[in-house]
């Protein structure tokens, strides 16, 4: 197989890593001073599944999509930020010398919504999204570590598209290391793991703290069971379903088998934050607040940390 990974953060290069170990062709697009490390030092992955150095050379680097080398795609995997979506698939669309009429997008975004943005530009069934509950870390613009791995990467359609397509992708990202299955029921894959983001990644990064400890305190518990029950009133009410039928039914299973195995997790928010990065909180906290509005639920503690995270993430970026 062929495949383009768009974007070198931490996620990109470790689904891109899996890839290479399981010996696909993958090309990366990835911003300049990530480009040049590498070219220079190839990419290395440690943590959880294993050690494998990827020798710089043997995986294509690009700096945008008009720069891929020539080669029509079987994949594409879209790996970057979620307020990145609209720019992603225009740039795509141009690239008609890497990315041709059969070529499949696969979304590994948090949050909701880019699926419907990448389908103004491509027809339907050739749009998969994923569902990605490991946790990466980028130690060094070549190096990606695998922090924590609490389920497999779920990949299916939101538009009726068969799975039998993504198949060969998930056995690869599989045979490297990455667990990866295909859904019949992505929708509700999705929607569980927004629930699991809009109540901790927030809190998380208002509060510079772990996982495990907004999870263990008495101070922080009820805030997290307010985001999650406002979060699954605002699902339901647009007309979504996820694999619990009631909010307290998905409280109890985050207390029981969720939250531990992600306990030390730090969010990606909070990491955002602390670079001096836009956060993705309109992609997930502000998406069901936007819901909320749009169906009559009042969500006021969402309101309330959408609110604060705004306001730290214009102090961190300088504005």
């Amino acid at each position: 197989m062929d495949v383009i990974v768009f974007g070198a953060g931490a996620v990109g290069l470790g689904l891109a890593s899996a890839l290479l170990v399981s010996g696909e062709r993958v090309r990366l697009v990835a911003r300049g001073e990530t480009a040049a490390a590498l070219r220079a030092y190839g990419l290395l992955r440690t943590g959880l599944f294993g050690r494998a150095q990827l020798p710089a050379g043997t995986f294509g680097v690009a700096e945008s999509a008009a720069a891929l080398a020539p080669g029509s795609a079987d994949f594409v995997l879209v790996a970057t930020k979620a307020f990145d979506t609209d720019a992603a698939a225009a740039a795509l669309a141009e690239a008609r010398h890497a990315v041709g009429a059969r070529t499949l997008f696969v979304l590994c975004q948090n949050g909701w919504g880019s699926a419907s943005r990448f389908t103004e530009r491509f027809p339907a069934e050739r749009v998969f999204s994923a569902r990605v509950i490991t946790g990466f870390r980028r130690p060094a613009l070549h190096h990606v570590e695998v922090t924590v791995h609490a389920e497999p990467m779920h990949v299916g359609s939101l538009f009726g598209a068969s799975t039998a397509r993504v198949a060969p992708l998930c056995a690869a990202l599989a045979k490297g290391g990455l667990p990866c299955e295909p859904s019949e029921r992505i929708a509700e894959d999705l929607w569980a793991k927004l629930l699991y983001n809009a109540t901790l990644n927030p809190l998380g990064a208002i509060l510079g703290a772990s996982y495990g400890a907004l999870g263990a305190s008495p101070h922080t518990r009820p805030l997290l069971e307010a985001l999650a029950r406002e979060s699954f009133a605002a699902m339901r009410a647009a007309g979504f379903r996820t694999h619990w039928p009631s909010a307290e039914s998905w409280l109890a299973d985050f207390r029981l088998r969720l939250l531990p195995p992600t306990a030390a997790h730090e969010s990606s928010m909070l990491q955002d934050l602390r670079g001096g990065r836009r956060t993705e909180i309109d992609a997930i906290t502000g998406a069901v607040v936007e819901l909320a509005a749009r169906h009559g639920v009042d969500v006021p503690v969402s309101r309330s940390v959408l609110a604060l995270v705004r306001f730290l993430e214009a102090g961190s970026r300088g504005s």
